[in-house]
């Protein structure tokens, strides 16, 4: 926003948007609340509100406040939404406090809040949770609101209100919801209204092509977050630009496999210094041989160990890597790592989960179950490369003890894409039947689930593929069982219901520090957190969608 021309432009459309909203949208509450939230992408947004009985008064008021910014800092009108309140409620303060604690899943209280019926102290839904006014220590702990941070924010937004707000004392507090909009190349996109899409901007156009743009801009952002040794940023929690500590193995790999991933929608040659550095990041400080030719990969900076799941977030890495480039120069290590976990399966098909380093010793026979899945998927992904047959023989062998074991009542992402894989390869009914009860059974809660969880999509996409084959194969009967249409519906409504998890500018703008997130996926119910395996699986899920999906 540098000329007067695009300010008058501006001005214009703010007063069409809000006289058009209020109109079409009905809103006739007693008082018309205006919030524009405004700011660079370099910093938290700030928020001006006004509310009349009158909004024309209200309109005449935001214009002048927009005009004085201009004349102040133009800058400070590089990011522009607009909201206006509506379903506005008087609420017993304990009514709200008891629905804040006991939400099923956290941070998905989706409305704004005010002191008073004026709207004098009034913070948007974004506000709260970009303040930490609502917050949660863990994720799995209850949210609840924090005073300090509530006060703390009145402060900033109100500075001339000097009272200290006691929560305990409240009796009352007036909630609502917006209606709003965010302006972008001149002019204002809407965004969605209530419940967990609150605020994410409406899909217009091709869903593909949108999707698409998701795509390379999330592949720009998990590259800026490789540092010039390889080594990724791990991630944020992004209301006070705090960054994630730690590190693992597994989730380092899998974020170049989905980087690399990210080619097969469109390659960026700017990408390949630093993905080799990644990768040879991963073989300098997590590669170890064993003996021979087997190697494993460690995890864990304090205490040392062999993870299954990180040898085959390596292997997977390597073998996409080649897969892209027919370059053959990683394939010793993927094939040392393989015979690592030979070592790790037994006569029968079970797995070791986790060894001591540096003693190999048993550390954990079972952590987690995606270990099983992901390293089946390692070996056949690596098969397709070498055709070495004692990896696909390891892999029926490790499949066998899933089926006995009823691996399929796990529902795992993992599990759906070695499923996949291994029909390509033999085409076997017991194979075909395990992929489909591996999520037949899940569709319901699937259809349900409030939070974005992205290896849905993935797990979804992994069997359209396998059940597309049902057909041509002439497995008539299976493919009756595989409910394909309710599956195609379930696949649309996933990947649209996890666009609710990216960081558009409309919702990236309300944390510290909007450009170090923005075009980011994140998982709201964990304080936002924003970390490199999240940026994996949303990658993996859209890369399958627009790659393969016909929707017919």
């Amino acid at each position: 926003m540098q000329s007067y021309n695009e300010l008058q432009h501006l001005k214009l459309q703010l007063i069409k948007w809000l006289e058009n909203t209020i109109q079409e949208k009905q809103v006739n509450e007693s008082q018309i609340c205006i919030f524009l939230s405004y700011g660079q992408i370099s910093s938290r947004c700030q928020v001006w509100n006004s509310s009349d009985v009158e909004s024309s008064r209200v309109i005449k008021r935001l214009i002048n406040f927009v005009e004085k910014t201009f004349e102040k800092n133009k800058n400070l009108l590089e990011i522009i939404k607009l909201d206006i309140a509506y379903q506005i409620q008087k609420q017993p303060w304990k009514n709200v406090v008891y629905e804040v604690s006991h939400q099923q899943h956290n941070n998905h209280y989706r409305k704004g809040l005010s002191l008073d019926e004026n709207f004098e102290v009034a913070f948007l839904e974004q506000e709260v949770y970009g303040r930490a006014i609502i917050k949660g220590l863990k994720y799995d702990e209850p949210n609840f609101f924090d005073e300090a941070n509530f006060n703390a924010t009145i402060q900033k937004k109100y500075p001339n209100i000097n009272k200290t707000v006691v929560l305990d004392t409240l009796e009352h507090i007036w909630t609502f919801e917006t209606y709003a909009a965010i302006y972008e190349d001149g002019q204002f996109i809407p965004l969605q209204s209530g419940g967990c899409q609150n605020g994410v901007r409406e899909l217009q156009g091709n869903k593909k092509e949108h999707l698409k743009q998701l795509i390379t801009k999330d592949a720009d952002f998990l590259y800026r977050q490789i540092h010039d040794n390889g080594r990724f940023v791990y991630g944020y929690f992004p209301a006070y630009d705090r960054e994630l500590k730690g590190y693992n193995t597994v989730r380092h790999c899998t974020s170049i496999y989905a980087l690399l991933e990210s080619f097969e929608v469109e390659e960026n040659d700017e990408f390949w210094p630093k993905i080799h550095n990644s990768i040879q990041y991963a073989i300098d400080t997590f590669y170890r041989e064993k003996q021979g030719k087997v190697a494993f990969m460690i995890d864990g900076e304090k205490h040392q160990e062999i993870k299954l799941g990180a040898n085959a977030a390596a292997i997977l890495m390597f073998s996409k890597y080649q897969e892209l480039t027919n370059d053959r120069k990683y394939l010793k290590y993927a094939e040392a790592i393989a015979n690592g976990i030979l070592e790790m399966v037994d006569a029968e098909g079970q797995t070791t989960h986790v060894l001591h380093y540096p003693s190999y010793e048993l550390k954990e026979k079972f952590r987690i179950v995606y270990y099983d899945g992901e390293a089946a998927l390692a070996l056949l992904r690596l098969y397709q490369l070498n055709h070495d047959k004692k990896l696909l023989a390891t892999v029926k062998l490790m499949f066998e003890h899933f089926i006995t074991k009823k691996y399929d009542k796990y529902h795992d992402h993992w599990l759906s894409y070695c499923t996949n894989e291994l029909t390509k390869i033999c085409p076997e009914e017991k194979y075909f039947q395990f992929g489909l009860n591996n999520y037949l059974q899940h569709m319901d809660f699937i259809k349900n689930r409030k939070t974005v969880y992205a290896t849905f999509l993935e797990m979804l996409m992994s069997a359209y593929k396998m059940v597309n084959r049902l057909k041509e194969q002439g497995y008539e009967e299976l493919y009756q069982q595989a409910k394909f249409e309710k599956l195609e519906e379930l696949i649309e409504l996933r990947s649209e219901f996890q666009r609710n998890g990216f960081f558009y500018p409309e919702v990236a703008m309300y944390m510290a520090r909007p450009d170090k997130i923005l075009n980011a996926f994140y998982v709201r119910h964990d304080r936002f957190r924003t970390r490199i395996d999240d940026q994996e699986h949303n990658l993996s899920g859209y890369i399958a969608y627009v790659n393969y999906f016909n929707h017919s």
